[in-house]
């Protein structure tokens, strides 16, 4: 196994199912679970997905219908909005009580978070929004009639074989203690994994093991433009949103990808569709470079 200089945390490259490059460096191992952060918005979009096309979720039906004595703004929100950062919803930090939000159940905070003023009219501008990852785990809980956790292990997890993803912080010596990471929102940063469940769950998820074609077609469309601009240095571009994911490059590679931090924590993982390829990176060190390590790992699978 290769380690790569520096490296606290873990990292995995799988080609065509193959692994290509692994490295873990201490404290951590291959099989040590952190919190993955923001990549687990896919799961919400992925849970999301299942429903709609199980009937029991509309993505173009206003999401009032979920939240009743939303304010007359919100009228115009669709779960589509959410799924792709362009509800107007603010971010945490930039809407005074936001932040407490956080430690809510989903259930508990639905009612506040709609409160918020918004940043633009729903559908006009893409502005990134954990809040509204909040909701739509919220409105999940409410479709299929089972807390989210619940559903993401019974449905996703477990059908797809990622024995060490947990929602919540999991019990057990092999999980990543040394940053501060603390109790995440449920739906936008909840997922704890493994480096191996995640390369297993793009390589599944992407081939059509859960989710039918048209689905995953949403999923990764450009569906919503981040206004980002290339930077000189930077090994991945998200030039568009689909749903939970990033829609941009990876090493010059078209991707679906997310990175995603905490407090303590680094995380990044992607699908290079055409060389069948996952990257995944999961660390306990919040100064990691996450450009300059997935330029090595691609380096190193002869992906660059």
């Amino acid at each position: 196994m290769r380690t790569l200089e520096g490296l606290r945390g873990a990292a995995l490259v799988t080609v065509g199912g193959t692994v290509a490059v692994q490295s873990a460096g201490p404290p951590a191992t291959l099989g040590t679970r952190f919190p993955i952060t923001s990549i687990g918005k896919q799961f919400t979009a992925v849970a999301t997905l299942l429903l709609a096309e199980r009937g029991k979720l509309a993505l173009d039906r206003p999401v009032a219908h979920w939240l009743p004595g939303s304010p007359p703004w919100w009228r115009e929100v669709t779960l589509h909005h959410l799924l792709t950062h362009t509800s107007g919803l603010p971010h945490w930090g930039t809407e005074p009580g936001f932040s407490a939000l956080a430690a809510m159940a989903p259930g508990e905070r639905a009612g506040l978070i709609p409160q918020g003023t918004p940043v633009s009219r729903p559908g006009l501008h893409w502005h990134y929004s954990s809040p509204g990852y909040l909701l739509v785990a919220h409105i999940v809980e409410l479709a299929a009639e089972q807390p989210y956790g619940d559903f993401l292990a019974e449905h996703i997890f477990k059908p797809l074989a990622m024995d060490s993803t947990t929602t919540g912080r999991p019990p057990g010596d092999d999980v990543a203690g040394d940053g501060p990471a603390g109790e995440q929102p449920a739906g936008a940063g909840d997922v704890w994994s493994t480096v191996g469940d995640l390369a297993r769950y793009s390589e599944r998820i992407h081939s059509g093991e859960l989710l039918g074609f048209e689905s995953r077609a949403v999923m990764t469309g450009p569906l919503a433009l981040t206004a980002a601009e290339p930077e000189p240095g930077r090994t991945f571009f998200a030039g568009h949103y689909g749903y939970g994911l990033y829609v941009g490059t990876v090493g010059g590679h078209r991707a679906f990808f997310h990175p995603g931090d905490v407090p303590g924590f680094v995380a990044f993982a992607a699908w290079l569709p055409e060389r069948r390829a996952s990257v995944v990176l999961l660390t306990g060190d919040e100064h990691t470079d996450v450009h300059s390590v997935t330029r090595q790992l691609l380096v190193a699978a002869a992906l660059s």
